[in-house]
């Protein structure tokens, strides 16, 4: 239902998309993640909690597509202004999205992330692709999952926290949480073992067991526990992703964010309008995903996904 005007108009949806045909494991399928978790969990006090039916996730990448999201922030340009007029914000954010399907990718920017939310949203659509698994990788940052949850409600969607982001968290809480070097770090790598295997509920027990004498800061403790609990959602059996051969990681959006905003924008001494900073990121874009003949010649920005090398340059609007 959309709203419009405080009318309510009914939108109908394909049933490939808001129930794609997504492949049901096989007998070997299971076979496989079944070895996966008794070699684990006979070589490591951490065992994996789950039993291979319960482990929603793909057993092959070329089952669903990996979307990443992130915000860049650069320092924005003072305008000037009269007395009395709203201040502008110290950062101009640009949001950056990089979609995976197979071994072809594309790399999407916008100016803020409802922005990049929509884009997204009429790439997959435009390629056919929402009738695939979609797997989001995501730093953890809350306006990312309310911007999910607001534009995917008609479809099915996972989403996880990058294994990178989760142990910096894990860092930064417990640098301030736990008392001493030795036993702070003792602490880290107990915990992260037992994240490595999705189990969120023992890692919660652990750190609620530690005995007072090493707690440093009670509050950065608790928050380190509230954190996991937000995140339970998110947090995924890593070790069997990883041993599966799927990725665990946004990596690749952060590198889109390096070569389409940092690389040219985040310089000492440099700060950008906001529609400067967003056109300049559009134009790494076009590069980055090799139509930049598409733009200059027709002024028209393709959304089909290159093929390693091989595409004709197709033009869309």
């Amino acid at each position: 239902m959309l709203s419009t005007k405080g009318e309510f108009v009914k939108i109908l949806i394909s049933a490939s998309i808001t129930s794609p045909a997504i492949p049901e494991k096989t007998e070997a399928d299971i076979q496989a993640v079944d070895i996966i978790i008794d070699s684990a969990n006979a070589s490591r006090d951490e065992k994996i909690p789950f039993t291979a039916e319960e482990l929603d996730m793909e057993t092959s990448p070329l089952e669903c597509v990996y979307v990443s999201i992130d915000d860049v922030g650069v320092k924005h340009q003072k305008d000037s202004r009269s007395q009395g007029t709203e201040k502008n914000a110290k950062y101009v954010e640009n949001t950056v999205v990089h979609i995976q399907y197979g071994q072809d990718t594309y790399a999407l920017t916008a100016c803020g992330m409802k922005n990049a939310m929509k884009a997204m949203l009429a790439f997959l659509v435009f390629n056919g692709l929402l009738q695939n698994r979609l797997v989001f990788f995501t730093d953890g940052a809350r306006n990312i999952k309310s911007s999910i949850e607001e534009m995917f409600p008609f479809h099915p969607y996972t989403v996880i926290l990058d294994w990178y982001h989760l142990k910096k968290k894990c860092q930064e809480l417990l640098s301030m949480a736990v008392k001493g070097k030795d036993m702070r770090n003792k602490t880290l790598e107990k915990l992260l073992r037992i994240l490595w295997v999705g189990d969120v509920k023992n890692a919660v027990r652990y750190l609620e067991s530690l005995p007072s004498p090493v707690i440093k800061n009670q509050k950065w403790l608790d928050e380190q526990i509230n954190y996991l609990k937000r995140k339970e959602y998110s947090i995924t059996c890593y070790a069997v992703r990883a041993e599966l051969g799927l990725r665990n990681s946004s990596n690749p959006v952060e590198k889109e964010n390096d070569m389409l905003v940092a690389q040219r924008q985040k310089h000492n001494g440099m700060s950008w309008s906001k529609n400067g900073s967003s056109a300049l990121a559009a134009i790494e874009m076009v590069y980055q995903n090799k139509y930049e003949d598409i733009w200059f010649q027709h002024g028209q920005i393709s959304f089909v996904m290159p093929k390693k090398e091989t595409d004709s340059l197709d033009l869309c609007a």
